[in-house]
């Protein structure tokens, strides 16, 4: 294969997410065996932007109080991924995370909010942190906020 370090590397995160995927999507959230690094993994269940389709993503997350983080790096890409784009047309979406379905509420965090995690962000995963160097764009992070539901 051909490319810089950076293209094979992201070729490799890409074929490896497919894998994952398919492992998370069948375990509704639950990553199997112990994740040497500590990282943590949700499915991310969106409603298409255009499609009105239901759409799951698996995605690295990092928890913030009773959220989670989410990065939409689209593995380094100039361009954000699709979940990214359907949160922004519905923010309302469910997570799935060692099999339970939680209903959630996208925010893009933006100000002093997304400084403040820039260098948590940076520190938790080595490709987030290569993607912040790498890619021309201002990266998304969005924050996950469990719903809570009301009764009747």
């Amino acid at each position: 294969m051909s490319g810089s370090k950076f293209e094979r590397r992201r070729w490799f995160y890409q074929r490896f997410a497919k894998v994952h995927r398919a492992v998370l999507l069948r375990t509704k959230g639950r990553s199997p065996g112990r994740n040497k690094h500590g990282y943590t993994f949700l499915v991310l269940e969106t409603v298409g932007a255009r499609s009105g389709a239901t759409r799951q993503v698996p995605l690295l997350y990092l928890r913030r109080g009773d959220g989670f983080v989410v990065l939409a790096s689209n593995f380094g890409q100039e361009r954000p991924p699709a979940w990214f784009l359907n949160l922004l047309a519905h923010p309302e979406a469910h997570v799935l995370i060692g099999g339970q379905r939680t209903s959630v509420h996208a925010r893009v965090l933006e100000g002093d909010a997304r400084a403040a995690l820039v260098p948590i962000v940076r520190g938790y995963n080595a490709q987030w942190n290569e993607y912040f160097d790498t890619v021309q764009r201002e990266i998304p992070m969005v924050l996950l906020t469990q719903v809570t539901q009301s009764a009747g």
